[in-house]
């Protein structure tokens, strides 16, 4: 008889939208473990993010005593869901342990298993892992098929310096038919291997469009737990683990599933080299690893580093917790101005901290990239590059699918596309980022200064035509650029903010717009969500053209559009030569 090991994983990201988790509780948590816990023959593994587990004992009592009701075994992970080989191993071993001890407290378990967050695999987990008493990872067969070999029924085992941890490989045609075709073919895919391994996010089974009516409305769930119970042995991992003998020595390569591979081209890191902004905030989270506090670990949650199919880095809501947390990390640190190439890029950072605010520049292009209120904990910088993806070509050329017999998923959905999105469809050939200068004659770019690499003495920053002189001030900083290039032009100097809430903005006291046009030396932004002002003033008279930065992304629904800031782009003439003089204040 087939023995199959079914878990589920459960995961919000930190502080994630009070919205967003009321719909996960409501479409997917409640049904799933009201339903597991009339089947206590039905044996399955579970694995939940420590915040979001703790957050449904403080405000769904009923789901949290039915969850103790299921016949579970427990899986251990980082707390906050980080990518391990992503942090230090002093954070891997806090955070895991932090889970555990959640665990043993409330479930008298002790988890001997871990969930690999989104099957990030690296040899350099396996010392953490063997402190904090981990006996078996999760992986994908993927894995296995990467180290040239073939056998994803049963486990195998890996080492790393002497130190040792079993492999589990999830079975990648049970992730693709769970549950999303009909039950009883779910069981006959199941019955094809004499052991099953099946672990897969919950929120499959309800969350997803479509997948509430489907594994509930429809009873797949409910038909598909009475038939493994009459058809197939259900076994915890751990019996299984002492019951049987390893597959055989293995060793992995850095991978993750099939999809993530593609998304990242290789290797999971390579998202800090495709999206600046994810490497931004990765390196500024690194800066606080000696903290070991809460803030740190939550700064470390992996969804806001990446994007696959669908949310993560091109969410602003988990970029703003991300530096909120780190925000909270500065607390801890010295107000002073230091120049460190603390993104690993090259070519140096100044950042400058006074009482109010964070202030970080680049040398390249003399960019502001970072513009923290301390007391809100919100950086108006944390805008997003409008970047062609793998799936927007799916917007000019559709794919058509036959979903006969089963339910779409993100892998087979068929879109329905709207103009919005289609006209939206606009990638940014260098960083949204500020002080970005052009020159320009009409419309027409002739030179583009955000690629230039320039000298940095203290908060002076120069090239071979342009210097800026920024003079840092408690609630922000004065700027002046002088240019020298020959001709009769324009010259454009680019300002990308981001804020919480678009439909509140003003722009000298009207209500921003999709985009205008204005003429003014002072340009107040009021921002309802932090009670800020972000001022931009200048000693001449200027023409602002504004708009709005919208990204086109995939998510489980289709297509979004998602205001991601709004470019600023201030024009003066001038003649050969040009002094630009103003401030950029951020006021209560």
């Amino acid at each position: 008889m087939t023995k199959l090991l079914f878990g589920v994983h459960m995961h919000q990201p930190v502080d994630n939208l009070g919205v967003a988790i009321e719909q996960a509780v409501e479409l997917c948590y409640a049904p799933f473990f009201e339903l597991m816990s009339q089947y206590p023959k039905f044996k399955f593994a579970l694995h939940s993010s420590g915040w979001i587990l703790e957050h449904i004992q403080s405000n769904y009592p009923q789901i949290f005593e039915n969850i103790k009701k299921c016949n579970i075994e427990f899986f251990t992970g980082g707390y906050y869901e980080p990518i391990l080989s992503s942090i230090d191993e002093i954070s891997q071993i806090n955070q895991i342990m932090k889970l555990t001890q959640f665990i043993e407290k409330n479930f008298s378990q002790t988890p001997k298993g871990l969930w690999l967050t989104e099957r990030v695999w690296s040899d350099g987990i396996i010392s953490a892992l063997k402190e904090c008493g981990v006996e078996y990872v999760i992986v994908d067969d993927e894995h296995i098929y990467k180290a040239n070999q073939n056998t994803i029924e049963g486990y195998w085992t890996t080492e790393n310096g002497g130190d040792r941890v079993s492999i589990f490989p999830i079975n990648k045609e049970l992730r693709y038919k769970i549950p999303f075709s009909k039950s009883s073919d779910s069981i006959n895919e199941v019955k094809k291997y004499s052991t099953a391994i099946i672990f897969d996010d919950l929120e499959k089974f309800g969350l997803w469009p479509k997948t509430n009516e489907w594994v509930y409305g429809q009873n797949w769930l409910n038909d598909f737990v009475q038939q493994a119970i009459d058809e197939v042995e259900t076994i915890h991992f751990e019996d299984y683990h002492e019951q049987n003998s390893s597959i055989g020595l293995i060793y992995l390569p850095e991978s993750s599933y099939v999809e993530m591979n593609e998304w990242a081209n290789g290797k999971w890191k390579n998202f800090f080299n495709k999206y600046s902004e994810s490497n931004r905030i990765h390196k500024r989270m690194l800066e606080f690893k000696k903290l070991q506090n809460e803030s740190l670990f939550k700064a470390q949650t992996n969804d806001v580093f990446w994007h696959g199919a669908f949310g993560g880095i091109y969410l602003p809501n988990l970029r703003d917790n991300a530096y909120r947390y780190i925000i909270e990390c500065e607390d801890f640190s010295q107000d002073d101005i230091s120049v460190e190439d603390i993104e690993i890029l090259g070519y140096p950072q100044l950042k400058a901290k006074t009482q109010e605010l964070i202030m970080r520049f680049s040398a390249k292009g003399g960019t502001l990239i970072e513009f923290d209120d301390r007391e809100a904990r919100f950086n108006f910088q944390n805008t997003l590059t409008r970047r062609e993806e793998w799936y927007h070509k799916e917007i000019l050329n559709p794919t058509v699918h036959d979903n006969s017999g089963e339910i779409e998923t993100i892998h087979n959905m068929n879109y329905d596309i709207s103009d919005e999105v289609k006209d939206n469809l606009i990638f940014d050939n260098y960083e949204m980022v500020s002080f970005i200068d052009l020159i320009k004659d009409g419309d027409r770019v002739l030179k583009n200064f955000s690629n230039k690499i320039f000298n940095i003495n203290h908060s002076y920053f120069s090239t071979d035509e342009l210097i800026k002189d920024y003079n840092i001030l408690d609630n922000g900083f004065g700027f002046q650029n002088s240019l020298v290039f020959a001709g009769k032009y324009s010259y454009v100097l680019e300002v990308n903010l981001h804020f919480a809430h678009y439909n509140d903005l003003k722009l000298n006291s009207d209500r921003v717009q999709n985009q205008n046009e204005l003429i003014d030396n002072m340009f107040v932004l009021e921002d309802v969500y932090t009670r800020r002002k972000i001022i931009i003033e200048f000693e001449k008279e200027m023409k602002l053209n504004y708009k709005l930065i919208k990204t086109v992304s995939q998510s489980e629904k289709g297509f979004d559009t998602i205001i991601q800031g709004i470019n600023l782009s201030f024009e003066i003439p001038f003649t050969n030569e040009l002094e630009l003089k103003g401030k950029f204040l951020c006021l209560k």
